[in-house]
C-alpha cells in the first residue's frame, strides 16, 4: 500500500514539474519572438499546412514555434517538433525518467562504457562517499590531496550538471587543500574530478579557451540507432564552456565531417565567422565518422533511453573522447533541420497513435 502511494505521489511530482518545464518553454518562445524583428507571416502556411499534418494525432501546436523557426530557417516546415511537444510528449515515451538521475551519473561512465575512451577520473563522489578512479573507498582527505597532486583539472558535478552549473577548472596555481576543500563543498554530494581534455588543434583554433565539443543525438527506433543531428559546440573568448548561452556558438556538421557555413549564436542569429574570424566552413572535425561510430555502439547498451545526447571531444589524435550523455537533449532543429526528418510520421504516430513503448512501462 505504502509503495504504491509512494509511486503515485512521484508520478504526479513528474508531471507537476513537466507541465510546469513546458510552461517555461513557450514562455521562453513568446520572449523570444518579440525580440525579432521583421518575422515572417507565416498564418497562412500554419493553417494550410502545419494543422493539417498534426491533426491526425490530436496535436495542435501553437504558431509561435514556427513563427520562430520560420524567422531562423525560412520555412514552416510541419515536421518541426515543438520544444514543449518534444518535452512533455515525445522524450518521457522515449527515455524512461525513473531511470534518469542513476543512468547519467558521470560517475558511472566507467561502468556503463569501460571501453570507451573517456578523461582519466581523479577522484568520485557518489552520496557523499569518496573514491579513487577504479571505484576504491578513500576518505575526503586523501581525496582532496589527489586533487593537489593532479594541479590541473576539472571538477564538476556527477548529476544534474546542465548549462555548465557549479564547474570548477583548476589550472595549478589556484590548487591548493583549502581551494579544493571548499570546491567539494560547493558541488555537494555528488561529483567528478578529471583530468582536463586537450583536443585537437583544428577545433582548438576556434576558441582554446573552451572544451569544443561534437553533440550527437541519436535515437533508438525500429530495432536501429539513427544518428538524427550533430552539431560542434564551440565556446565564446575568454569562456571555459562551450554553451551557446555563456556566449558560444553551434554549427552543424554535416556528413564528410565538415561544419555549416552558419553557427547560431545566443541571439539566435546566424554567423559565418567566429570571434576569431575564422570562417565555420573552413573547418573540418577529425574524428567525425569515428565519433558517430561509437555512438551507434554506446547507444545500444541503453534501451531505457530511446533518444540521448552525446557530449564527444576529439583529442590531440583525432579520436572522439565521450565526455558525458544526456537522456532529455534539446533538439538541433535550428542548425540541423526537423529532428525526425523523413521518419517524423512514423515517429509521431508510435508517440501518439499506437503507443507500443507503454508497455514496457509497467
Amino acid at each position: 500500500m505504502r509503495s504504491s502511494i509512494r509511486k503515485r505521489m512521484d508520478g504526479l511530482y513528474e508531471f507537476a514539474e513537466r507541465k510546469y518545464r513546458v510552461f517555461e518553454y513557450r514562455r521562453a518562445a513568446k520572449r523570444r519572438l518579440r525580440r525579432l524583428s521583421a518575422v515572417p507571416d507565416c498564418r497562412k502556411a500554419y493553417k494550410e499546412t502545419v494543422l493539417p499534418f498534426w491533426s491526425p494525432y490530436g496535436v495542435s501546436p501553437g504558431i509561435v514555434w514556427y513563427q520562430l523557426l520560420s524567422y531562423h530557417t525560412g520555412s514552416a516546415d510541419p515536421r518541426y517538433i515543438p520544444d514543449d511537444i518534444w518535452f512533455d510528449r515525445i522524450l518521457p515515451y522515449y527515455s524512461n525518467s525513473s531511470f534518469r538521475r542513476y543512468g547519467e551519473d558521470k560517475n558511472y561512465l566507467a561502468v556503463w562504457f569501460s571501453d570507451a575512451r573517456r578523461p582519466r577520473t581523479i577522484v568520485s563522489c557518489i552520496a557523499g562517499v569518496f573514491y579513487d578512479g577504479s571505484y576504491r573507498l578513500i576518505s575526503k582527505e586523501d581525496a582532496v590531496a589527489r586533487c593537489v597532486r593532479e594541479g590541473r583539472f576539472v571538477l564538476k558535478p556527477s548529476v544534474d550538471s546542465g548549462e555548465g552549473r557549479l564547474l570548477r577548472f583548476f589550472d595549478g596555481s589556484d590548487c591548493s587543500a583549502a581551494s579544493v576543500k571548499e570546491a567539494f563543498d560547493v558541488v555537494g554530494d555528488n561529483f567528478i574530478a578529471q583530468e582536463r581534455v586537450e583536443q585537437h588543434p583544428a577545433l582548438r583554433q576556434l576558441n582554446p579557451d573552451s572544451l569544443n565539443t561534437l553533440r550527437i543525438i541519436s535515437f533508438l527506433f525500429e530495432n536501429e540507432i539513427h544518428v538524427l543531428s550533430a552539431i560542434l559546440r564551440v565556446g565564446g573568448v575568454g569562456s571555459h564552456v562551450d554553451n551557446i548561452g555563456a556566449g558560444g556558438f553551434a554549427c552543424a556538421v554535416d556528413a564528410d565531417g565538415r561544419l555549416s557555413r552558419y553557427a547560431i549564436n545566443r541571439k539566435s542569429e546566424r554567423c559565418e565567422t567566429n570571434a576569431a574570424g575564422i570562417r565555420f566552413d573552413s573547418v573540418v572535425v577529425p574524428g567525425f565518422q569515428e565519433a558517430v561510430a561509437l555512438v551507434r555502439r554506446l547507444h545500444v547498451r541503453l534501451a531505457h533511453f530511446k533518444i540521448i545526447g552525446w557530449d564527444i571531444a576529439i583529442g590531440t589524435d583525432g579520436q572522439p573522447i565521450l565526455i558525458e550523455f544526456n537522456t532529455a537533449p534539446g533538439q538541433n532543429q535550428f542548425s540541423c533541420g526537423p529532428t525526425f526528418g523523413d521518419m517524423t510520421e512514423r515517429v509521431l504516430s508510435d508517440v501518439f497513435l499506437t503507443r507500443r513503448l507503454a508497455k514496457s512501462r509497467n
